[in-house]
């Protein structure tokens, strides 16, 4: 083992032991030698055996693999923050407990970086074996093509840039928005962003189910703070400056003919745009009739995203529909 390895790869986890092992499995696959970078995973307080699986898995990998428990399960933000203080590495690697990093993943993001002042973004596609879910209504797939988010799937940072930051924001009391915030305060400071389409995360599909969409739309209370935080990016990360998704302006629109059918019945006409938006653009489910019939349950999502969004407008003094 070299004295210091060159990355630390970063993990925050919570209650998924059943992954871990997986992903430690594409960590051991790297291409990279395993004496060039070292695994820290943070236990975010998880109720299964996760700690467990983990004390596991450091006796029997060949990685140089340390793992620890927070006190408290205090978000994702947290828990990163954790693991890669936790390192010694000049450069931390993030992914995530349901990701499963191709074995260039790490040599091309190395490479990517350079020597300069960067953040490396790299691609994040579905796993092979999940495309069949990505065809169900309402499943959720996380595909990364540029650097417009940060997400930490799939990011390399320079430790000392994170330190100049002070990592991520732990005030994002729900997950989403932590990542890009951080992302845009190193650019701010002056490092560059790359993309990088040969350093390959696999995300696992989220099977589709409405009910299960609904509860995850609740946690993005949060992502109004990243624009009250960030004001200028606004071009850079909603729809027209003030809509967080394509469909909002619609749903919105919609919303306005409804009321006003009440007394005016031709306004109907005003849910028009959404409904073709939602069947040709960004339909819910695959297939002509599956989109139809996935219509009254996308409307319910849409209307809730933008409440959540007015919530959190509200609570942090911006304006994010």
């Amino acid at each position: 083992m070299t004295d210091t390895p060159l990355v630390t790869v970063a993990v925050s986890t919570y209650g998924r032991s059943h992954l871990l092992g997986r992903l430690v499995a594409a960590l051991e696959a790297q291409s990279l030698a395993h004496s060039c970078f070292e695994v820290v995973v943070v236990d975010n307080c998880s109720p299964d055996d996760t700690s467990a699986v983990l004390g596991h898995l450091a006796v029997t990998t060949t990685l140089q693999l340390r793992f620890s428990r927070a006190d408290a399960s205090r978000g994702p933000a947290a828990g990163r923050n954790l693991a890669w203080r936790q390192g010694g590495a000049p450069v931390v690697a993030f992914t995530d407990d349901d990701c499963v990093p191709d074995p260039q993943w790490l040599a091309e993001g190395l490479r990517a970086l350079g020597d300069g002042q960067r953040i490396v973004v790299g691609r994040t596609e579905p796993p092979a074996d999940q495309a069949h879910l990505t065809r169900r209504a309402f499943s959720r797939v996380l595909q990364v093509h540029d650097t417009r988010f940060f997400e930490t799937c799939n990011v390399f940072y320079r430790r000392a840039d994170l330190e100049a930051a002070g990592g991520f924001e732990e005030g994002f009391r729900t997950p989403g928005g932590e990542d890009t915030d951080l992302g845009l305060r190193v650019l701010a400071a002056g490092a560059d962003e790359v993309f990088a389409p040969d350093a390959v995360v696999h995300h696992d599909v989220r099977p589709g189910s409405f009910r299960a969409v609904l509860r995850e739309t609740l946690r993005w209370q949060d992502i109004p703070l990243v624009l009250k935080r960030h004001p200028g990016a606004r071009a850079r990360l909603v729809h027209h400056r003030i809509f967080w998704k394509p469909t909002h302006p619609w749903a919105v629109l919609a919303w306005v003919g409804l009321a006003l059918a009440v007394r005016w019945r031709p306004a109907l006409v005003l849910v028009v745009p959404w409904v073709v938006h939602r069947l040709v653009v960004t339909p819910a489910a695959p297939g002509p009739r599956r989109r139809v019939a996935a219509l009254p349950g996308a409307f319910v999502i849409d209307t809730l995203e933008v409440a959540v969004m007015v919530c959190g407008s509200v609570r942090h003094r911006t304006v994010l529909l």
